[in-house]
């Protein structure tokens, strides 16, 4: 009797894998079939695109442009440009260079992929990863260039803080630092409210209530500096500006 139950069990449990099989396999053959593709198509737009940045030399256009741009900036505030210059070279040339080519070619090649997962799984009929997916794919781009604002925005605030610090020709070094820190927040942090704002991560009155507690915070803020132990900071602003 156990033999002819573990017997059925085993004749249900063959049927029931040979029906799936029969069912399923085409799907999941033309699911493989269409990971493959994708696999290749991704990996073919990686080498591309790569090949596109290195012949058209779009990394060296950039870098000459952003150096052209803070070359132009300093020129205007700085006395002693040659010597900053040298300086901002030296720092450069120790510091490892972000490969903007592969970040951008890595993030076609994924998107794509994930174009042909997402077929793969319409094919297979999973319903759910299938809403997941769509829902990734149209919030993507989005984030995508929610990223390059926050990239320019931080490369901004840098330049603007370089040219705030060297505009400023204060007794005290550390004020001018001050000033220029306190400017170079203020782009960050709208530049993060522009990133919120356009990525739809938060809702749009908790983006409010943020910006109304960061203009409340930096004027009690500098009102308790000026009030308190900011004369003399006050004194030699308005000094710089009267020269």
């Amino acid at each position: 009797m156990s033999i002819e139950f573990i017997y059925n069990i085993f004749e249900r449990f063959i049927f029931s894998t040979m029906y799936y099989l029969d069912k399923l396999g085409p799907k999941i053959i033309a699911a493989i079939i269409v990971l493959t593709l994708g696999g290749v198509i991704a990996y073919a737009t990686y080498k591309i695109t790569m090949l596109i940045f290195k012949n058209f030399h779009i990394m060296d256009l950039i870098d000459r442009m952003w150096a052209g741009f803070e070359e132009q900036t300093t020129q205007i505030v700085d006395k002693n440009i040659d010597d900053n210059i040298e300086k901002l070279n030296k720092i450069n040339q120790n510091k490892q260079k972000i490969r903007y080519d592969k970040i951008t070619a890595k993030s076609f090649s994924y998107y794509i992929f994930l174009l042909f997962f997402r077929w793969a799984v319409v094919i297979l009929g999973i319903t759910e990863i299938e809403q997941f997916m769509q829902d990734l794919l149209a919030y993507l781009p989005s984030l995508f260039i929610g990223i390059l604002i926050g990239f320019f925005g931080i490369r901004f605030a840098n330049s603007v803080h370089d040219i705030i610090f060297q505009a400023m020709e204060l007794t005290k070094q550390k004020t001018s630092s001050i000033i220029a820190m306190g400017a170079k927040i203020i782009i960050m942090f709208f530049t993060l409210m522009i990133m919120l704002n356009y990525i739809q991560i938060v809702d749009q009155f908790i983006i409010n209530s943020l910006f109304l507690g960061f203009i409340t915070t930096i004027t009690i803020a500098f009102g308790l500096a000026f009030g308190i132990g900011g004369k003399e900071v006050a004194r030699e602003i308005l000094e710089s500006f009267r020269k």
